[in-house]
């Protein structure tokens, strides 16, 4: 059991008000409160899982409807008794109730696949239609008896309104005659303890036979019963006794109902009222951006992206400066840095997400986080001065860190605010490590927080220790709230000074007697901050530049992946378009040969048809020219098609070109020929390889067949080698030579990684020693 003062410093009680906010029943609002921490893994895991089924839901449908608010706990256990009688607004709550749980029992049954939690438990809920069918049959959703929940209460109501409408006429025909007479106060009626009077002026009250019921405060006018309506109102009077009785005998029943039904209902209230405290959980995992991590005694503490819940709620999600820490082996923490740098924050950060997560409530980590599980969680945060025990600032932090020892083990989370304070700072500083010291040996997880410059040596020399500290920002000369684990803070009590506007002569002589040493180390840890400060900037760029080529490398891939099939659809028109235009050809051959056999042949027709043939080929072949002139001409030939010598059955691979001289080298066999370009046609084996094939409205670059980046380094050289592998590939390249030297080894390896995960490369190795050995890399493409 946690003591309640730890809820109350870290202030989880503020934050169970703040979610209680989401709940709809009174009961579930209670139930928020009294969260306690558990310890059963299984329970935790399970609470922590039935709030991540529920967020999804809220995410996909919004909220389920809960239609009642009371605790009928009570109502429910009071329908047990016999002859109990349940008001009608309760009754109503009830078939409230019934209604909500059965349309929860059917929406989960329907959605038992996405959320196989919640329609497991929801299996226990009460659903029966007939039992809401009759309380509604008696009750009308205002929480009236309905007239005709029973023929003889329909029957007395009725008689009730005719002997009202009579008694009515009567009196007004009675205060028209005395009206006449001025006898009335009023020209109305009224009714006095459930009977139909008359206002008359006191004057008169002798003048009318009758019963007085009452007078006014003024005593000017009495309230008169007339003789004459007497009888009527005694049978209005007695009727409505009836309908009471009749009202009451039909409550009775219903009561009687529900008593019956009681332990289903009493089950599927308090099912209810957890589903809405799951459902308000959801809701506030959402608004914080919440997650349920790991939680393993045998993994790493890793807290990633971590923030304060009630800092989420004061500065917004964005403001809140996240958390990251993770710890090895280490067991004790000790955080240093400037005041109001956010060490105690860090403390209460820890604490009480641990109190949320071990009470089944989303925490805003990244999922990938991973925590521990606590049996205890003991804490010193805070001033403890009592007047009433008389005891000081000091005493009563010793008082409580004695406590800390006695219960501390290793299942333990400790936290200490200031250790070592209030006291003589070397009898403080030794104090502080020594109970550190026993922390360690008793396997307690220790966040402590410190000034004592001692403490940080200490924790260096100490095995299971580790040294944190807040950033400072040298710059601004102010807090940035970065916690950074595995080096020491400096408090910077001169620099905050001198922020604040102290006078320069004053924390210069504080300078000067500020003993040696310790400004010496004071003045290292600041500088090593610094300087760390400047690489993790240096290190953020670096990250940086890496995701941008990252970005460039994925829109190659993406621009070629979209040339391809631009390509495969121009392929796929240009086919239909020749079938169209074959299709036509043969039409006309054939209706020239049909002519002819018609004809019996005559000279003039055969004479027309050859015409007409000749023509035909002839424009066949221009169109066919008009292609294949149209791609000698273009610039789109390069290095590594397919061609063919025109005017021969040669065909080779072009592999160099020059442009100037309009000439290409082309590898035929074993045999190279320098060709002119215009007696170059692009064989069908360019086309067959269609992952590498460039139409003409795509502009090839020109690529060497050799990369030469001796001499450069690797992260200058990634982009350039991407680049040279992706237009190698692109313009059909069979290989290619990338030249890195030997040196340091750096660029060689590069150019394997790269290779390596390439798609387009099929093979690549070092070339032999008298050609360069391992100082060159061979590339194969597909």
């Amino acid at each position: 059991m946690i003591n309640k003062s730890v809820f109350e410093k870290l202030e989880f009680d503020k934050l169970l008000r703040h979610i209680s906010g989401y709940c709809t029943t009174e009961k579930a609002k209670q139930n928020i409160l009294s969260l306690q921490p558990s310890f059963d893994i299984n329970e935790i895991n399970f609470q922590g899982n039935i709030v991540e089924e529920a967020k999804n839901y809220l995410i996909k449908n919004g909220n389920i409807q809960i239609d009642f608010s009371a605790d009928l706990s009570e109502s429910l256990f009071q329908s047990r008794i016999e002859g109990a009688i349940l008001p009608t607004k309760k009754i109503l709550e009830i078939r409230n109730l019934a209604r909500t749980s059965r349309l929860l029992y059917i929406l989960f049954s329907k959605e038992k696949e996405n959320f196989l939690l919640f329609a497991e438990y929801s299996q226990q809920l009460f659903s029966d239609r007939l039992f809401e069918h009759q309380i509604e049959k008696i009750i009308s959703d205002d929480g009236e008896v309905k007239e005709n929940a029973s023929k003889t209460l329909s029957e007395i109501r009725k008689e009730i309104r005719e002997k009202k409408d009579e008694l009515i006429k009567s009196i007004n025909r009675i205060i028209k005659s005395l009206k006449e007479e001025d006898i009335v106060r009023e020209d109305y009626l009224t009714l006095r303890d459930g009977r139909m009077v008359i206002p008359v002026k006191a004057e008169h009250k002798r003048h009318i036979r009758g019963f007085i019921h009452s007078e006014s405060s003024t005593g000017q006018t009495v309230y008169i019963e007339p003789e004459e309506t007497l009888e009527l109102n005694n049978d209005i009077v007695s009727l409505s006794f009836s309908e009471r009785r009749e009202i009451e005998r039909l409550l009775k029943e219903l009561t009687k109902l529900i008593g019956q039904n009681s332990h289903q209902l009493i089950s599927s209230f308090e099912r209810i009222t957890f589903i809405d405290t799951v459902f308000a959980r959801a809701s506030y995992s959402l608004e914080v951006v919440g997650s349920y991590p790991n939680i393993n005694n045998d993994d790493p503490i890793n807290i990633i992206e971590a923030r304060h819940p009630l800092l989420i709620k004061k500065l917004g999600r964005n403001k809140a400066v996240p958390l990251n820490l993770k710890l090895d082996n280490q067991r004790v923490v000790i955080i240093t840095g400037p005041n109001a740098g956010g060490k105690t924050v860090v403390l209460k950060t820890i604490g009480i997400l641990t109190l949320m997560l071990q009470s089944g409530i989303h925490i805003p980590v990244h999922p990938d986080s991973s925590f521990h599980l606590f049996k205890k969680v003991l804490i010193d945060i805070g001033d403890q001065q009592s007047l009433e025990d008389d005891l000081s600032t000091f005493s009563s932090h010793l008082k409580n860190l004695n406590h800390i020892l006695s219960e501390a083990d290793d299942s333990s989370l400790v936290l200490l605010d200031e250790i070592g304070t209030g006291t003589d700072p070397t009898e403080g500083a030794s104090l502080a490590a020594a109970i550190l010291k026993k922390l360690l040996v008793k396997g307690s997880l220790v966040f402590a927080s410190t000034h004592h410059g001692s403490l940080k040596l200490f924790a260096y020399n100490v095995s299971g220790m580790i040294n944190a500290a807040m950033q400072f920002d040298h710059d601004t000369l102010s807090p940035t709230y970065i916690f950074k684990l595995g080096i020491p803070g400096s408090s910077y009590a001169f620099q905050i000074a001198e922020r604040i506007g102290m006078q320069k002569d004053v924390i210069d002589e504080a300078e000067i007697l500020m003993d040696s040493e310790k400004h010496t180390l004071e003045k290292f840890i600041s500088e090593v901050e610094a300087k760390s400060n400047e690489l993790e900037k240096k290190l953020a760029e670096l990250e940086k530049e890496n995701v941008r080529l990252k970005r460039l490398s994925n829109l190659y891939k993406q621009s070629y992946e979209k040339l391809e099939k631009e390509k495969k659809g121009i392929i796929r028109k240009a086919k239909s378009d020749a079938d169209k235009y074959l299709e036509d050809v043969n039409r006309k051959i054939e209706k020239v040969i049909k002519e002819i056999k018609e004809s019996s042949a005559e000279k003039s027709v055969i004479k027309e048809a050859k015409k007409t043939i000749s023509e035909l080929k002839s424009e066949t072949e221009n169109e066919l020219t008009e292609i294949q002139e149209e791609k000698i001409s273009s610039d789109e030939i390069s290095k590594g098609d397919f061609v063919r010598i025109k005017n021969s059955n040669a065909t080779g691979k072009i592999i160099e070109i020059d442009k100037e001289k309009k000439r290409a080298t082309v590898l035929s066999g074993s045999i190279k020929m320098l060709v002119k370009l215009s007696d170059l046609i692009p064989t069908k084996e360019l086309k067959e390889k269609d992952k590498r094939e460039v139409h003409d409205f795509i502009k090839t670059p020109e690529v060497n067949y050799r990369l030469d980046i001796r001499g450069k380094r690797a992260d200058e050289s990634e982009y350039e080698i991407i680049k040279f592998i992706d237009d190698a590939y692109q313009t059909g390249l069979d290989r290619a030579e990338i030249l890195h030297g030997k040196g340091t080894g750096a660029l060689k390896k590069l150019v394997k990684d790269i290779l390596s995960s390439h798609s387009g490369v099929k093979n690549f190795y070092y070339a032999p020693i008298e050609q360069g050995g391992d100082g060159i890399t061979i590339i194969e493409f597909n």
